[in-house]
């Protein structure tokens, strides 16, 4: 199972907690990982991750230029925590090996917690990306709409919009649909404006050209597993909190979502966030 992941230093921890969770929920499996870091992950940081990945993981770092994706954040206050880093993803596919023909993408405020096997194995149909409808954002048009949506009269303000925390790739469809191409020249024109730029963008670059996965491969809802409301969190694959407050901060609710988070921290060697400048 090919697996990526983008970050910074400040995300660096979290992503190791994802891959911990990931190793323990996927035994005896071959996980191959295709990281891309930002030139502030140092090598004890490096070293970390690859122990995290677990003994059957291979851990190598993608080469990229990283001037394409020096973009604004946004301008929504709320999302102020988000990380340049999430630009990252875009330039994936186009480093990958050959030998790599799907990959999955997670974010780093991602936790598995169920076998990731059968999404490898999902019909694609020939579409480069498969992801999960935002519970949040249901349609291209909610909350305001993404940026120039009444200026492209070829996207229906009714179509769904999906979250790109979670993102299943075919990698040859990718590069022929153009998709970070296309990505990047809609962030040329918007990102100074987008609420969630890169997510914004992937949706208008693959519009009516994805693939709607089950919503346990990106649980945006996973407080409702919590064993108070008579779930487990093994019901879902993918938990991802999104939003402001993370299971690091001390604003999250206390319960298990957030003890598998501390768990995992520990296990995965405890890094310290750096900074974010």
């Amino acid at each position: 199972m090919d697996l990526t992941l983008t970050f910074d230093a400040a995300y660096a921890p979290h992503a190791a907690v994802v891959m911990s969770t990931v190793a323990e929920s996927n035994p005896g499996e071959e996980l191959r990982y295709w990281l891309i870091a930002a030139d502030d992950v140092n090598a004890s940081a490096r070293a970390a991750l690859a122990r995290a990945a677990g003994p059957d993981a291979t851990v190598e770092y993608l080469r990229v230029d990283t001037s394409p994706v020096k973009l604004p954040k946004g301008n929504d206050p709320v999302m102020a925590y988000l990380s340049p880093a999430m630009y990252l993803r875009l330039l994936v596919p186009a480093a990958l090996p050959a030998e790599v023909r799907r990959v999955l993408y997670l974010d780093c405020d991602t936790m598995c917690t169920n076998s990731l096997a059968p999404l490898f194995e999902v019909d694609m149909g020939g579409v480069p990306v498969g992801a999960v409808r935002d519970p949040f954002n249901r349609r291209l048009l909610d909350m305001g709409g993404i940026p120039g949506l009444a200026t492209y009269r070829d996207l229906d303000p009714y179509g769904l919009y999906f979250n790109s925390g979670v993102l299943l790739i075919d990698v040859d469809r990718w590069k022929e649909c153009e998709v970070t191409e296309r990505s990047l020249a809609y962030l040329g024109r918007h990102a100074h404006e987008s609420r969630y730029p890169d997510q914004d963008a992937l949706n208008y670059a693959v519009y009516d050209n994805w693939l709607r996965l089950p919503r346990r491969w990106n649980d945006l809802m996973a407080w409702r597993l919590e064993p108070e409301f008579g779930g487990k969190l093994s019901d879902s694959a993918v938990l991802h909190p999104a939003g402001p407050i993370k299971p690091w901060q001390p604003g999250f609710p206390k319960g298990a979502r957030r003890d598998l988070y501390w768990r995992h921290r520990r296990r995965s060697g405890g890094l310290t966030p750096a900074t974010r400048r």
